[in-house]
């Protein structure tokens, strides 16, 4: 990639979407830290910025664009969380705009047919981009530049704050970039620069992550009792046909069946549903019978909810993520039979929600992009 002064409007993309963009054109941003006018301009420097930098240009052509894609719209949605500090003229704040400029992210790659690769790490330096400012001075900062490491690549992100930071003008520039130097000899320290951390077994990385955080580097017998399969995907990804290939040989937990079996409408009350189907699953693990859980899970809370739940039976926990672009998803779902058709509504709103498992939820996530 040239590096050249660019314009955000050269995008394609960003002239698809050029409402969005024009919002951002047309909301102020904090008077102390960012003092470039508005958040399309921050935008458009810290794009050039990041072209410009000698560590931008030694990635590969795949990386830098995923950097790019980074730049465009990291900022995306603070036009939806902007904040004035009541009595503090000039005071801006843009609360949760990384999350929520993620979400709108990976729903637009998405949209476009982006690869799920290209799209998951987009949408995680999106959602981490300000991380290392700050990341050290957190309760247990170690575990949080870990789970970094697990979820993006830290030099990545190291990477793109210094870009972030030269595309601003600001009081606190000096302050900034020692906190971002502390955050990359701090990944360096502890072998994760541009590294995934490494746990001594997959049993020790679910432990630390969802048990005790006090020792990344214990190594535990693995205690395990059953297997437990938690299936995660739209409607028409293809979660059945799967099951059908490769795990006929174990019982399931459908929550589509079990509306058949109590003859319970998809718009009733699930309460039924879901008592049913969460007893069914512990009569299976008290009998340390390992199942299959066939349903959507479409986010972190519903997940981590079962497998809570789950927990004091000591399950093996596997994560299939059944994927396919929105546009395959419901062309899939429109050559259904009536009676499993699901309306797109439903199906575009539980898009819009859909949250991307990781692997410190389980101890084996398996992603499957169709």
């Amino acid at each position: 990639m040239n590096v050249l002064q660019k314009e955000l409007a050269e995008f394609a993309i960003v002239r698809k979407y050029q409402s969005r963009f024009d919002w951002m054109k047309n909301t102020p941003q904090d008077s102390v830290h960012h003092q470039e006018g508005n958040v399309y301009i921050h935008t458009e420097m810290v794009l050039n910025a990041l072209l410009s930098l000698p560590e931008f240009q030694e990635l590969s052509e795949y990386e830098q664009r995923i950097l790019t894609y980074t730049a465009v719209f990291h900022d995306i949605c603070k036009p939806d969380t902007m904040q004035t500090w009541p009595g503090e003229a000039g005071r801006i704040s843009h609360p949760r705009h990384a999350l929520r400029g993620a979400t709108l992210t990976r729903q637009i790659l998405d949209k476009e047919n982006e690869s799920l690769d290209f799209i998951s790490k987009v949408y995680s330096l999106v959602r981490f981009h300000g991380y290392p400012f700050w990341v050290l001075n957190r309760e247990n900062p170690l575990k949080d530049a870990i789970r970094l490491s697990l979820l993006t690549n830290t030099k990545w992100l190291y990477i793109f704050a210094k870009a972030d930071l030269l595309g601003r003008i600001c009081n606190t520039h000096n302050e900034m970039l020692y906190n971002l130097e502390l955050f990359r000899e701090f990944c360096i320290e502890h072998n994760i620069y541009g590294e995934t951390k490494q746990f001594a077994s997959e049993y020790d990385r679910f432990h630390y992550f969802n048990v005790d955080s006090s020792y990344p580097d214990t190594q535990l017998y693995p205690d395990y009792a059953l297997n437990i399969y938690l299936m995660c995907g739209l409607p028409a990804a293809g979660k059945d046909s799967y099951l059908r290939k490769h795990l006929t040989h174990l019982p399931q937990v459908h929550l589509d069946g079990i509306r058949e079996e109590f003859d319970i409408d998809p718009t009733d009350n699930q309460g039924q549903v879901i008592q049913i189907s969460r007893e069914r699953s512990k009569e299976f693990c008290r009998k340390r019978q390992s199942f299959v859980w066939n349903a959507t899970n479409i986010n972190v809370q519903i997940r981590s909810t079962l497998i809570g739940m789950w927990m004091p039976y000591k399950p093996k926990i596997h994560i299939i993520h059944l994927h396919k672009n929105i546009g395959q998803i419901l062309s899939d779902n429109a050559k259904r039979e009536d009676e499993a058709r699901v309306p797109d509504s439903k199906i575009l709103n539980m898009f819009e929600r859909f949250e991307f498992p990781d692997i410190t939820e389980c101890h084996e996530l398996k992603v499957i992009s169709c």
